[in-house]
């Protein structure tokens, strides 16, 4: 697991710092960011379908349900990521509208590493629940969504962590931001 995660870590990188960044090339790092991410989000979902896939003709019982939710994981992780890279693109926004947005990745990625644990949580109740009902499909499909849900723990915490610090690195662009006559507006002092 720990090699997992210094691998993910690893991936996402981190974003360059610049006291002097402007919040146009902020939100082109911010989809940057996001996109390493979600490369690694695709890799993982080829990962399981090949592995699971190569191993599902010749597995029985709980190994074969396992492999059989994996590749279920493996092919929705795998159209969230083909998504999400194709839709995550940097446009021209107000400093407002960037903000907004850096919070929004934020949440989701906090949201979603809360909803992890309830993944890991649930496939350990279906794998006790096979256990003791002698179901080893239960069994196999509660390992794998703890599998799945502790990789996605992982990834969706790294990430929020990544995105607060390109946030935290950015500071003095917020800072500057003010509510203005009419609306939300930069403050520039020469």
């Amino acid at each position: 697991m720990k090699k997992l995660l210094s691998l993910l870590a690893l991936c996402l990188g981190t974003t360059r710092p610049s006291s002097a960044q402007t919040s146009e090339s902020f939100d082109q790092d911010r989809v940057a960011l996001t996109k390493k991410g979600l490369y690694v989000l695709g890799g993982w979902a080829v990962g399981n379908l090949v592995y699971s896939g190569s191993q599902l003709s010749r597995a029985t019982g709980e190994t074969k349900a396992f492999h059989q939710m994996n590749m279920g994981w493996g092919a929705v992780n795998l159209l969230l990521a083909g998504i999400g890279t194709l839709t995550s693109q940097h446009r021209t926004r107000s400093t407002y509208e960037v903000l907004q947005e850096q919070q929004k990745f934020e949440k989701i990625f906090l949201v979603n590493t809360a909803l992890d644990v309830a993944y890991v949580a649930g496939g350990a109740y279906l794998n006790e629940k096979g256990k003791n009902q002698l179901n080893p499909r239960n069994q196999g499909f509660g390992k794998s969504v703890m599998l799945q849900g502790a990789f996605l723990f992982a990834f969706d915490g790294l990430m929020y962590l990544a995105h607060r610090q390109h946030f935290r690195k950015n500071e003095p662009l917020w800072k500057s931001l003010e509510v203005a006559d009419e609306g939300v507006g930069l403050k520039m002092k020469f």
